[in-house]
């Protein structure tokens, strides 16, 4: 038999075991025509691309999602190569492979496998996928929770089948129903859901295996209503039909008895509840079979997505509910585990993430698994005492900051150090650029108010092949450098016992975390570890915060009254009880090292006031603020301030300080600001000039002024020097923090736009130990759950620079100028970073006047990350010795010489 006739017999044995539910047997089948396949000698290439495509469609509904994905990337690659990169052949390929990631619950890729399949349709002018398509993004939608976004494609799909009288409309009708029932349209949604049942009975009959899931939601929805009695009936008939077709271990099943599990645990049956969880992970898991609820699969008998998570969450939970009825420590402990092993789950599923979109995304929805980690450990410390329950807390607290941004420099380092040459490293950075440049292209041409489409759709398909290359080189650096993939995967924080190791005798770091009802506060020095929880309401708590934030902003002083003085006062001191109160003993005079938590970002607590103020005489120069007690900087976490910690010194050169400030004179239209919004907020900024001179002649470096200043040169030179300072204006995006802008003088000579955006930082590399955004909102942005603040500066951290100096708004350009020149004398006297800003800010105090004095002057100005000397002050000092020496012994010569004369004469 030849070869073609053997691969056409192996896969109509394969296919027709498909369809009869005998997926064992497919499964060897589809592996014996891909050995067929790999001997070669075959010339019937459809043959060949129905192979791959139909095993990765068997293998996915088997729950084998990695090895489905393998295959669709082989029947990717082979129809390219055989065909074209507009083939409508891969339109069902790029349906699966959007299915499966959103299976994984990475939305933003299979929204683009979904929309890039779209755009391909459009190629051929064919609709045959097209209903198919328009489901899978409404699907897309009802997970971000836009359910009126998600019903108007859903909608759409229901109406070109009705029209065309073609294939089964019973799940975009289920998943309608889920729509209505989200947005409170109970009659809606029950219709849909009884129309979906219905049809599916009527056409498939009683066990096809999607009746498993419209049984399932309706179960849900009947929870939901209040007709509790229906709820177990419809339960068990999705679970009669997941197990006929899919058997005990499958995702669906689990699914489904975790539902048993919720059900249980919403009448407070904790026992049931467990019971049934445990069920559903022995379900989830292809080699776990311990029906003790007590354990807990491990990592390595697991596959990391989020649908375990969505199993063990409600068990941890259930687990702590049990401890308040029965005191038991060890379910409060068991809890605890299971909570650790959820935490664990997460870091695997972010790394695996490529797209950033998809790990913030993470990020948010699980900072609350984190909160509840670190309630529970905190809890066992009070019961017991025992010091690892304390120290676990502080681990989980770390975890839920900046992760993203942690996990994105861990994988910087894991190229640097995994062996991936220079070559490889500098293509994988020239792709992320034309990535990033796509997008910004995108981006651009969509805020304009007639975007060309045509420009946007082959944009978009440029940006999808690079994608698809940028993930391809990624699997293949973790395929071809074991090192590199062991330090990509290293998701370590640092341990209490080294970050005491690194901190100096002086220096205090708090760490806290915030939930709805609780703050914690961390403390340590080099000497001791403190583990504060206070009762809050939160909303009280953000009040606070948000007085202060809007008193410091202001830049509009003529309303400046008696009240609003008041309200900033008693703010700032209610933050300083609930922020550091009580901790005046470890606190006085120390280097304080603040790694906040949500809104306490957008604040300097330097302008917290430690003793309540007289109300009746308004003095802004005289309050109790904290920066006359205390030097302060702030970290993202201590795992990103200390990990890679650097002692090292520099000394004074020619080249030390690299700084721009750019002329907003006459800003040319023809460029790029076409749009308003941007001309209006680019006003000259006089005091820039006079900044980087006053900057330069305390430490020697190079300036970039007016038509120097620009993005060209600022890319050209950047990675030459120790220090940068960029005093010049910014363009905050809060809707989307990779476009927020450094704005250069334009120039129509140069390629540049005369507009850094974050994510062109990002694909920088910098080997400045400082970086110095002397201009206004650089440390300002959107705030993301469990990330923190999307700010500019956020970018120069990821790209190198270990310290940044940032401003939380907009900022006075006289002022600013004067701070700063400050700032850099008192550095070049060898002070510490935080130190300097802290001298500089009360050396402006003393002479301000009294208006000048209010904090929006001086304190918006504050220092990220490392803050050791960029001059050893042991160096100064001997460089002070030597010239005063050297001009002593110039005098005694001199007075020797005379005295000589004298004695001839």
């Amino acid at each position: 038999m030849n070869p073609d006739s053997l691969l056409q017999v192996q896969f109509d044995r394969a296919v027709g075991f498909l369809k009869k539910g005998e997926f064992d047997f497919s499964i060897q089948s589809f592996e014996n025509a891909i050995l067929t396949i790999n001997k070669g000698g075959l010339s019937d290439k459809n043959l060949i691309y129905r192979t791959y495509v139909n095993f990765g469609v068997l293998l996915n509904r088997v729950g084998d999602r990695k090895r489905a994905i393998e295959f669709y990337n082989e029947a990717e690659i082979f129809t390219i190569a055989e065909y074209s990169q507009n083939s409508n052949k891969l339109i069902p390929i790029y349906i699966n492979k959007g299915n499966i990631y959103n299976d994984y619950e990475d939305l933003i890729k299979a929204e683009n496998y979904y929309k890039k399949s779209l755009s391909l349709i459009d190629i051929v002018n064919g609709s045959k996928w097209e209903s198919q398509l328009y489901h899978n993004l409404g699907v897309i939608y009802y997970k971000k929770k836009l359910y009126s976004e998600a019903l108007t494609y859903l909608l759409k799909t229901l109406n070109i089948k009705t029209k065309q009288k073609t294939g089964n409309t019973s799940t975009t009708r289920n998943i309608i129903a889920n729509c209505y029932k989200k947005l409170g349209n109970y009659e809606e949604a029950d219709s849909y859901y009884q129309k979906s049942i219905s049809e599916v009975k009527e056409i498939n009959g009683f066990h096809f295996y999607l009746l498993g899931d419209y049984y399932l939601n309706y179960a849900v929805f009947q929870d939901q209503i209040g007709n509790s009695d229906k709820v177990l009936s419809y339960l068990n008939l999705a679970y009669d039909v997941y197990v006929k077709n899919f058997g005990g271990k499958h995702p669906d099943t689990a699914h489904c008895l975790k539902n048993f599990g919720d059900y249980y645990s919403k009448r407070n049956d904790h026992l049931n509840a467990l019971k049934y969880y445990q069920k559903a992970l022995i379900a989830e898991t292809d080699n776990f079979n311990n029906s003790t609820v007590y354990i807990n699969p491990s990592m390595d008998e697991l596959d990391p997505q989020l649908s375990i998570l969505e199993i063990l969450k409600p068990k941890a939970n259930t687990l702590q509910e049990l401890y308040s009825k029965t005191n038991s420590i060890p379910d409060l402990d068991y809890s605890l585990q299971t909570y650790d092993l959820c935490l664990d789950i997460i870091d695997n599923i972010r790394i695996a993430y490529q797209d950033e979109e998809s790990k913030f995304a993470l990020s948010k929805n699980e900072k609350d698994t984190y909160t509840e980690a670190i309630e529970i450990a905190v809890e066992l410390y009070q019961l017991t005492k025992d010091v690892k329950y304390k120290e676990k807390a502080f681990r989980y607290a770390e975890r839920s900051k900046s992760a993203s941004l942690l996990s994105s420099l861990n994988d910087v380092n894991a190229k640097n150090f995994g062996g991936i040459s220079i070559e490889l490293q500098e293509q994988e950075r020239d792709l992320k650029l034309n990535i990033a440049k796509y997008r910004e292209f995108v981006h651009d041409e969509k805020r304009k108010q007639t975007p060309n489409r045509d420009s946007i759709s082959g944009w978009q398909n440029v940006l999808f092949n690079l994608n698809e290359e940028y993930n391809q080189m990624v699997l293949n650096f973790e395929e071809d450098y074991p090192e590199y993939y062991s330090l990509k995967y290293d998701t370590k924080t640092i341990t209490i016992e080294d970050l005491q190791s690194r901190l100096d005798d002086n220096d205090v770091l708090i760490e806290y975390s915030i939930s709805d009802s609780a703050l914690f506060s961390f403390i340590i020095s080099k000497s001791s570890f403190e583990l504060e929880r206070q009762k809050i309401v939160k909303d009280t708590f953000d009040y606070h915060l948000e007085e202060v934030r809007n008193c410091l902003k202001t830049n509009d002083f003529s309303n400046n009254s008696a009240d609003y003085y008041k309200r900033y006062t008693r703010s700032a001191y209610q933050l300083y009880q609930y922020l550091l109160s009580g901790k005046d003993s470890l606190l006085s005079g120390k280097n304080l090292l603040i790694v906040p938590d949500d809104k306490m970002a957008y604040i300097p607590f330097g302008v917290l006031l430690t003793k309540e103020a007289d109300s009746t005489t308004m003095n802004y120069r005289n309050l109790e603020y904290l920066i006359k007690e205390n030097t302060i900087t702030y970290h993202n976490s201590a795992t990103l301030g200390f990990k890679n910690h650097s002692t090292s010194y520099g000394v004074f050169s020619s080249k030390s300080v690299l700084a721009f400030a750019p002329s907003y004179e006459g800003v040319n239209d023809s460029i790029l600001f076409t749009e308003r919004s941007y001309r209006d907020k680019l006003y000259p900024l006089p005091g820039v000039k006079e900044e980087v001179n006053n900057i330069s002649n305390v430490i020697h470096g190079d300036l970039f002024v007016d038509d120097l200043a620009t993005e060209a040169n600022f890319k050209a030179n950047a990675s030459n020097y120790d220090v940068l300072h960029l005093a010049m204006h910014t363009i905050i995006d809060d809707e989307n923090p990779m476009y927020s802008k450094l704005v250069f003088t334009q120039n129509s000579d140069t390629i540049e736009d005369g507009l850094l955006n974050t994510h062109e930082i990002y694909n920088m590399n910098f080997n400045a130990r400082m970086v110095v955004l002397s201009a206004c909102n650089t440390g300002d942005g959107k705030l993301l759950k469990g990330e923190g603040v999307m700010s500019l500066a956020r970018g120069f951290f990821y790209a190198g620079c270990p310290s940044v100096i940032m401003t939380l708004w907009t900022v006075e350009d006289k002022t600013g100028s004067n701070l700063m020149s400050n700032f850099y004398t008192f550095l070049s006297q060898g002070l510490h970073k935080d130190d300097a800003l802290r001298q500089a800010k009360l050396e402006y105090l003393k002479t301000a006047d009294s208006l000048k004095s209010h904090p929006y002057f001086w304190s918006g100005y504050v220092t990220l990350g490392d803050v050791d000397p960029l001059y050893d002050d042991s160096l100064v000092n001997k460089l002070m010795y030597f010239a005063f020496g050297s001009v002593g012994i110039i005098f005694l010569l001199l007075f020797r010489k005379k005295l000589r004369r004298k004695s001839v004469a």
